[in-house]
């Protein structure tokens, strides 16, 4: 079946929902939650998106993210990219950590807004995992709620609790009462992460995304040893264990490792990785 092609607009609104390979945990600590929203936050801080809610699970992500005229999928790459890298360092790990490409749908008007983030704010609970939604620390209620600090500066709560009418007290209170009543109300039109639609694709197999992957790597390479690429270009030892090692981590061919090393040919790459 072809790849459908997400639904876009110039400033859009989308429920995001990504899940680990196999359905495994691409959380194994706290501090792999925190890294993610700190790796979140950065991308942020760069392409000026806005963050309305989110929700860490041990094996899925859900997030409500406004582009502010950025695509997408080129933000969930950014952050996935970053975070898998991240991952595979920490736990001594290769390949794949999430499942085909990001699952999303178009939040298309306030109620329904309203409705994601009190699905994603009982996700937790709708798994069993705690009896009410303040009970979770790794979910964006308690910051609406004001029992939390918004360590990374991710959420926009002013446009969720602006949907209530008085002052700031009343609108958390008016939002609590809302997402409280879940399981009274159940939207069942909101996409689960757990049901099989067409849109999953296979973006972690394409050539693409491997590319962004060993890109992303090199670059924090070349960071912590403080040289540009055309220093180490200029080193070809140290530039050969570093194609050595990309080869080794990512399945990338020949052609497209060259580019990533100033436009070496698939011979010459061909000969150092058999060195």
């Amino acid at each position: 079946m072809p790849r459908l092609q997400r639904i876009k607009g110039e400033f859009s609104t989308y429920h995001v929902m990504q899940r680990g390979n196999e359905k495994k945990n691409i959380f194994r600590n706290d501090k792999d939650k925190s890294k993610f929203l700190e790796i979140i936050s950065k991308v942020k801080e760069k392409y000026n998106f806005k963050v309305y809610a989110y929700c860490l699970m041990d094996n899925h992500v859900h997030l409500v993210i406004n582009d502010n005229g950025n695509d997408i999928s080129m933000l969930m790459k950014s952050i996935n990219v970053s975070y898998v890298i991240y991952f595979n360092r920490i736990h001594e790990r290769v390949g794949h950590l999430f499942q085909d490409r990001f699952r999303s749908e178009l939040v298309k008007d306030d109620r329904y807004l309203l409705e994601v983030s009190r699905y994603i704010h009982n996700n937790p609970v709708k798994a069993k995992i705690v009896g009410k939604p303040s009970e979770f620390k790794w979910s964006s209620y308690n910051i609406y709620s004001g029992k939390a600090n918004d360590d990374f500066g991710l959420l926009e709560i002013s446009k969720i609790l602006g949907l209530f009418k008085g002052s700031r007290t009343t609108s958390v209170s008016e939002y609590e009462k809302f997402v409280a009543q879940y399981g009274e109300e159940i939207d069942n039109t909101i996409l689960d992460i757990d049901e099989e639609v067409s849109d999953f694709g296979q973006e972690n197999n394409d050539r693409t995304y491997k590319f962004s992957l060993a890109k992303v790597q090199i670059e924090q390479m070349l960071a912590e040893e403080n040289i540009t690429m055309e220093k180490l270009l200029e080193n070809k030892s140290r530039r050969n264990e570093m194609i050595r090692t990309l080869r080794k981590k990512h399945s990338l061919n020949l052609k497209d490792i060259g580019g990533l090393f100033g436009g070496l040919s698939e011979s010459q790459i061909s000969r150092i990785v058999v060195d």
